[in-house]
């Protein structure tokens, strides 16, 4: 049985060539293909059986379509999110009137500094990667507004968590031990991305289906071998503007 959600996306706007980047000479950004690529994404979510809900393209916010990164969805409630990076932060009030068809939405607000693509759930727990765009703060606030489990994870080297690490099932992890702190994941069990594959980590596993970027065919079959289905999704221009798979939506369940 298909598990009901809705997932809220934002499709490229013209100005995602712009899009930040830690690349210091990433390759230029194929606007085109970038728009078909979100599309194929878009059409794999609905044959999972999600519900998508397509917001309009934010010109004004050329990293917009990393649509993750706006909130943090809870059980009965969203959080708003004041994010780390400063271009970005008037991204938020473009989703919140789309969040509140779905659920009741808190403001976090300066000085916390939270990214939701920082912020992964499995079970009850929830893990905040403290990287370059989330701060101490952010556990603190977060911890303050449930009574589930919030656990600070170091984050070494990539943009956020969920870069670095991916839920799988509720027990299962992929994970990239290089980029993050893997000791709070300890009592999971994990498996390690190929060392030439570190972007492998970044997936959305959706009713029992796992979806990983196009490319990484030694991580796909470690994760087949554990009997779970992959699906790979070409994301070569998201990832030239450090994102990926789980950057593109937010999921709600219903």
């Amino acid at each position: 049985m298909l598990t009901p959600l809705t997932a809220l996306v934002r499709p490229p706007a013209a100005s995602f060539t712009q899009a930040l980047s830690r690349q210091s000479n990433r390759p230029r950004i194929d606007h085109n293909l970038a728009c078909v690529q979100h599309r194929n994404y878009v059409e794999m979510l609905k044959t999972l059986g999600a519900q998508v809900d397509v917001l309009e393209p934010l010109d004004a916010f050329p990293d917009s379509v990393f649509i993750e990164d706006n909130a943090i969805i809870l059980d009965d409630f969203a959080l708003l999110t004041s994010m780390g990076a400063e271009s970005r932060r008037g991204e938020t009030l473009h989703t919140k009137s789309a969040l509140e068809r779905y659920r009741n939405v808190e403001v976090l607000q300066p000085p916390v500094y939270v990214d939701g693509g920082d912020v992964l759930q499995v079970g009850r727990t929830i893990f905040v990667g403290q990287s370059t765009r989330t701060n101490p703060l952010a556990v603190e606030a977060i911890a303050r507004l449930t009574d589930r489990p919030v656990v600070p994870v170091a984050v070494r080297d990539g943009l956020h968590l969920k870069s670095a690490v991916s839920g799988l099932t509720g027990e299962l992890l992929l994970i990239n031990p290089r980029h993050i702190d893997p000791a709070p994941f300890a009592a999971y069990s994990c498996i390690e991305v190929d060392a030439d594959e570190p972007n492998a980590a970044n997936c959305v596993t959706l009713n029992g289906t796992v979806l990983m970027p196009k490319g990484n065919p030694k991580t796909r079959a470690l994760v087949e071998q554990r009997g779970l289905e992959v699906r790979a999704m070409p994301m070569s221009e998201f990832e030239k503007a450090d994102g990926g798979l789980t950057c593109l939506s937010l999921l709600i369940p219903k």
